[in-house]
């Protein structure tokens, strides 16, 4: 590890989120909302008794679906690959990438669940890794898009 490089546990522990603002509230919170519903997501697909026990509410999976993918549409939209397309662009992009990923990670998630054994334990953590794996797939395929980007304008 390089001498400027924080260890895991150092920068976990030093963490502060940003000071709330409406930019804040568009580009770090509602997107970091997006993630816990998506984290509720993969437990719901892949375990939907544990939610029903927990929140005798009806099905949920449409609320959580549907948060994830406003928090995953604003991630998309924010990123600085995108910001010099057109507003109607960088939405109808924004929206594809968010719709893409989550009901790819639901059909991922319903796959994995019916190749794993009938245990709601283990299926419940295959969809917390699973979900974490892609997110960060995602989150690290868009970052590199930022580079290329930020690259090619040099």
């Amino acid at each position: 590890m390089a001498s400027d490089e924080t260890p895991l546990y150092k920068a976990i522990a030093n963490y502060r989120p940003p000071s709330f603002n409406k930019d804040t509230a568009l580009n770090y919170y509602a997107p970091a909302c997006g993630t816990l519903n998506y984290a509720f997501l993969s437990i719901n697909v892949m375990n939907p008794g544990l939610l029903q026990r927990i929140v005798p509410k009806p099905d949920l999976t449409n609320i959580f679906l549907f948060n994830s993918c406003v928090g995953s549409f604003l991630f998309i939209a924010a990123r600085p690959h995108l910001s010099e397309a057109p507003l109607k662009q960088r939405i109808v992009y924004s929206v594809y990438g968010s719709i893409l990923f989550n009901m790819g990670s639901v059909l991922s998630w319903a796959i994995l669940r019916s190749l794993l054994p009938n245990n709601s334990g283990l299926a419940t953590v295959a969809g917390l890794i699973s979900g974490f794996a892609l997110t960060g797939c995602g989150v690290a395929y868009l970052s590199y898009n930022d580079k290329t980007v930020k690259a090619n304008k040099k």
